[in-house]
């Protein structure tokens, strides 16, 4: 009984480990795509957009044998989609503790509010010839970090309640 009682511990943990994993493979589907609206006529290019990856690491184009920059490193971006993997692991290595609890579960709404914020964080990401001529209204959230944000913040309730969804699971 006692074996099952601390097996029945980490499910939780295992459950927000596995949610933060996810989270974090979404980084390779589309973040960003062109979207306008000009006198009322609206345009929405899903194949114009780049790729949680491309907006986090950065972005270059072969251009006529001329390698141009698209994107350079966006850290706003690489944490918000490496945020619930690292609360994940923290959820499954770790006790459920109060500080262990508090840490977790920040990561998990942090990187949540900075996936929902991809859009805003696009120019940190952007060369400097490039910033004047960014419209963030032009552009739009895809289905990668929307999916990510949502699977963050339910890790997010996972880590708060650890304890007790443990307990409720060894009754």
């Amino acid at each position: 009984m006692a074996k099952k009682k601390s097996l029945m511990m980490f499910i939780p943990g295992a459950i927000a480990c596995v949610l933060g994993i996810v989270a974090f493979c979404m980084m390779f589907l589309q973040a960003v795509h062109f979207s306008a609206n000009d006198g009322g006529i609206s345009i929405t290019l899903e194949e114009v957009g780049y790729t949680g990856a491309q907006l986090a690491f950065g972005y270059e184009e072969e251009v006529l044998s001329a390698s141009r920059t698209i994107l350079n490193f966006n850290i706003m971006t690489t944490l918000a989609f490496f945020l619930p993997l690292i609360g994940g692991v923290l959820a499954l290595i770790f006790k459920n503790g109060f500080i262990t609890k508090i840490v977790t579960t920040a990561c998990f709404v942090v990187g949540a509010v900075f996936l929902f914020c991809t859009v805003a964080f696009m120019p940190v990401g952007l060369p400097e010839a490039s910033k004047d001529a960014f419209d963030a209204s032009m552009w739009a959230l895809s289905a990668g970090p929307i999916v990510a944000g949502v699977l963050s913040i339910i890790g997010a309730v996972v880590c708060f309640f650890k304890g007790t969804i443990a307990k409720a699971l060894t009754r």
